[in-house]
């Protein structure tokens, strides 16, 4: 799914990065534009087909996991997703990158509509994308996939419906329409979008052009038209290399696993050989009378929609999340990125987890340094650091301070006798042989070390 990790992810740094709503909104909008452009082309039926994959109905209990590694920050961009419900067919994700300052989650229901010699495939849900030190939220839909040429003609895909990006705590609404080609229409009205960027019912800007292609944006207040989004092949080139878990650490509900060799048409009939044991557990819980519960995720009835179990409750403020106060505290999926403690995130069977530094010794109280004197038990006299109970700890205490002292300061004139003598005769000091360049040291060393003493 385009909306959920493999876009370009250096406009969701730059977003998080702009003081400017207005910019950081554009940033979005260029990020989520980003994930359209790409087109596969495989073999489908004996025939080419446009941007048509073979689709495969997901199991309940399905599992997809990957990353992303970012070279730029040297951090990882985190994708799982799982089939949390078959009837009806409902997918629920969730993308993390703390060290980049964002997160992504949302679930999606598929529908689809027959027409004949066409099929749209539609995407009812939303996509949270989140800046996690700014604690704001963009809600994401997401258009729907028109499929022409079922039964004659070319097969084609294309991209229709209307979408939003609303954040609530800024005001900024962006409106776009993904427009299907006429009946009548020619090669340029294929692909063709338009959209509007408002704030508080203000109109800013206006969008037009094609979504695999270029991108114009419209100011309305400077009058000036400028390229918004060309997908050129130097960004293509930036695209980033996905990385799946490896094969032998793939669980069972793993999706990657059934078509390892690339062969689909194997992998179709041992998917047909899944679904007949989905139907009798189904059939095994109904007559039990047991629910199905996702393993990854858990459905929000705050924010109506299914959110990522090992979400960091503690990264939300508590009057947005009251229901999720103690579903995984030890997790740290949705906490603003630390970079004195947080050292690397990773992935382990679903579960986001972060490397932390061990700063207990550092986070440790320090001693008051106005405290009096404290006598124990045994009489022992505590460390103390301020001027004036230092001084009265030494009349007390420290009886071998005042010899210790003098010693100290004879040894110190007597190695500063030495300099001041190779200060007249500067060759003098690489030049002296090693028994005087020994005493100096020596007078060095003896002076530290009676000063170490009188503070034992």
């Amino acid at each position: 799914m385009s909306v959920c990790g493999c876009r370009c992810n250096s406009f969701v740094l730059r977003a998080a990065a702009e003081d400017d709503p207005y910019s950081r909104m554009k940033q979005v909008l260029k990020w989520y534009l980003s994930g359209f452009y790409k087109k596969p082309k495989v073999e489908c039926s004996g025939r080419t087909a446009k941007g048509i994959k073979k689709p495969y109905n997901s199991i309940l209990g399905e599992k997809f996991r990957c990353c992303w590694f970012h070279p730029q920050t040297n951090s990882h961009t985190f994708y799982i997703a799982e089939q949390v419900s078959h009837h009806p067919p409902v997918s629920a994700f969730h993308v993390s990158n703390r060290k980049d300052g964002f997160c992504i989650t949302g679930s999606i229901l598929a529908r689809s509509r027959f027409y004949g010699n066409s099929l749209s495939a539609i995407l009812d849900g939303n996509a949270r994308l989140t800046f996690l030190t700014r604690e704001e939220d963009y809600i994401i839909t997401m258009p729907y996939a028109h499929c022409k040429g079922l039964l004659y003609g070319t097969m084609t895909m294309e991209l229709g419906g209307k979408v939003t990006i609303e954040c609530e705590k800024t005001g900024y609404v962006t409106e776009l329409e993904f427009k299907l080609k006429p009946f009548f229409g020619g090669s340029d009205t294929l692909n063709q979008i338009s959209g509007k960027i408002k704030v508080a019912g203000e109109l800013l800007a206006s969008l037009d052009g094609h979504w695999d292609r270029e991108v114009y944006l419209n100011d309305v207040q400077g009058g000036d038209r400028d390229i918004f989004w060309n997908p050129t092949s130097d960004i293509r080139r930036q695209r980033l290399k996905r990385h799946i878990v490896l094969f032998e650490e793939q669980t069972e509900m793993e999706s990657e696993s059934a078509i390892h060799d690339g062969n689909q048409n194997q992998a179709t009939d041992e998917k047909y050989i899944i679904e007949d044991a989905q139907r009798k557990s189904a059939k095994e819980r109904k007559d039990k009378d047991e629910e199905w519960m996702p393993q990854l995720f858990i459905y929000d009835d705050f924010q109506k929609e299914w959110r990522y179990k090992h979400e960091d409750p503690r990264g939300y403020p508590s009057s947005r999340r009251p229901d999720l106060c103690n579903i995984c505290p030890c997790s740290c999926s949705m906490r603003p990125w630390n970079p004195l403690t947080d050292i690397a995130q990773y992935e382990k069977d679903g579960m986001l987890q972060t490397v932390k530094r061990n700063l207990t010794s550092m986070l440790a109280p320090r001693t008051n340094l106005a405290h009096k004197i404290d006598y124990k038990k045994n009489n022992t006299l505590q460390r103390i650091v301020t001027p004036s109970s230092w001084l009265k700890t030494i009349k007390t205490n420290h009886i071998l301070f005042i010899p210790t002292l003098l010693l100290s300061c004879i040894s110190f004139s007597y190695a500063h006798t030495h300099f001041i003598l190779d200060d007249n005769q500067p060759t003098v000091f690489s030049t002296k042989p090693p028994r005087t360049t020994f005493q100096l040291f020596t007078t060095i060393f003896l002076h530290c070390f009676t000063i170490c003493i009188s503070f034992l």
